[in-house]
């Protein structure tokens, strides 16, 4: 029997739900209050209850749902006061969203390289990238690999810079102790629908003081103060709230992700160390200190070399034409076109970014480049699978050796 035959159809689909968000949705909809109201007068229940649940499972103090997790980032920059001019270094290697947010305040993304084995920003790298105009930085735990915090917090605080975490693979990853999203001033997660955690759409900010939450919530509700006069618009601010259909399915969806999150993490470390074995193939490795891990996405990085040296085109059709779920890895931004052809805001001055026309060119990004041109991720639901499912996915990586 064939390695389609036998796993495409066993393999998880995604996302999971069962008859809970089912009727969660139905009994929103019976309710009439499909969105959640004001602090103070609430219409609904389920955004200012998973406000409550994901804040406790993310160990934070405060959190704040939001529509997606790009103004999720947005929100947290204007609230820290990044704007005009300013810069934020950001991983090269990420969605586009971790670095047009800091577009849509005005400011000026500055693009860090990765570290080749951890695949997430090379903090070695940041203090090379700094400059008078830097305000703050955002580390982006990709798939949900977390940064090296501690080493990244002693440099924002000899600089005097805000720390923004990009966790939107990351939920429920944990480092030497402390979840992710707790390390810096604030912490950004996504409910997209691949999201481990997911609504279809939906996002949210945590964060530890209070001071920043309430400026949070005001920009994120059209300016209002919490259990203010609800015509009272106290600063500029815009409307990002979450509603209340969604808020529900999240609910549900927090409910199940714990087992998930074990199972992921059990069969991550299980996939790669298998993986490994296999000359050629790199896996994502763990920043040291990693306790638990979301594991959004699995990448993997193979040797041109020693696979007939077909492309990652080919790599990548192969697997999927035998029935294993991959995907390219994020171009780096550099290579993006809206950075690389300087497609942006009228009136910016984008000079002084490290990007943008021969700037863009890869050799100023060594290693990220290399890593993309030769890289796959699987997503995150295969780990969810039985490990004779993963046993067939290794072996049958292992037959391409031989092509």
């Amino acid at each position: 029997m064939s390695f389609k035959e036998d796993t495409k159809n066993d393999l998880p689909k995604w996302p999971i739900y069962d008859k809970n968000e089912i009727n969660a949705l139905s009994d929103v909809i019976k309710s009439r209050n499909w969105w959640g109201g004001f602090p103070g007068d609430h219409q609904g229940e389920n955004v200012w209850r998973f406000q409550e649940e994901f804040a406790q499972f993310q160990e934070a103090k405060h959190c704040m749902a939001v529509c997606n997790g790009t103004v999720a980032i947005e929100s947290a920059l204007i609230a820290l006061n990044i704007g005009m001019g300013d810069e934020v270094i950001v991983s090269d290697y990420t969605f586009v969203a971790s670095a047009s947010a800091v577009i849509a305040t005005n400011a000026v993304p500055i693009f860090c390289d990765i570290d080749p084995n951890t695949l997430v920003m090379d903090v070695n790298k940041i203090e090379s990238l700094i400059t008078d105009r830097t305000k703050a930085i955002i580390p982006v735990h990709l798939g949900g690999n977390p940064v090296e915090l501690d080493r990244l917090l002693e440099i924002a605080y000899k600089n005097d810079l805000f720390i923004i975490e990009d966790c939107a693979h990351a939920h429920g990853s944990r480092y030497k102790g402390k979840r992710v999203g707790n390390w810096g001033d604030a912490g950004t997660f996504s409910f997209q629908a691949s999201k481990i955690i997911t609504s279809g759409e939906g996002g949210a900010i945590i964060c530890n003081s209070d001071d920043l939450a309430d400026k949070i919530y005001s920009y994120i509700d059209c300016g209002r103060k919490k259990n203010g006069y609800s015509y009272a618009h106290y600063s500029f601010g815009t409307n990002y709230r979450l509603g209340e259909l969604y808020a529900a399915l999240l609910r549900k969806q927090l409910e199940k992700f714990p087992e998930q999150h074990k199972l992921r993490n059990k069969n991550g470390q299980y996939f790669g160390n298998k993986l490994n074995e296999i000359g050629g193939i790199q896996t994502m490795k763990l920043t040291p200190g990693t306790e638990e891990c979301g594991y959004y996405v699995y990448p993997i990085v193979f040797d041109l070399s020693q696979f007939g040296k077909i492309t990652k085109k080919e790599f990548n059709k192969k697997l999927n034409k035998n029935g294993i779920p991959t995907d390219d890895c994020y171009p780096p931004l550099h290579r993006v076109d809206c950075f690389k052809n300087i497609k942006l805001k009228k009136g910016i001055d984008y000079g002084n970014a490290n990007w943008g026309k021969e700037r863009s060119f890869d050799n100023n990004f060594p290693v990220v480049s290399d890593i993309y041109s030769r890289s796959i991720e699987f997503p995150h639901e295969i780990l969810l699978a039985s490990k004779n499912k993963l046993d067939w996915i290794v072996e049958y990586i292992k037959t391409l050796k031989k092509d």
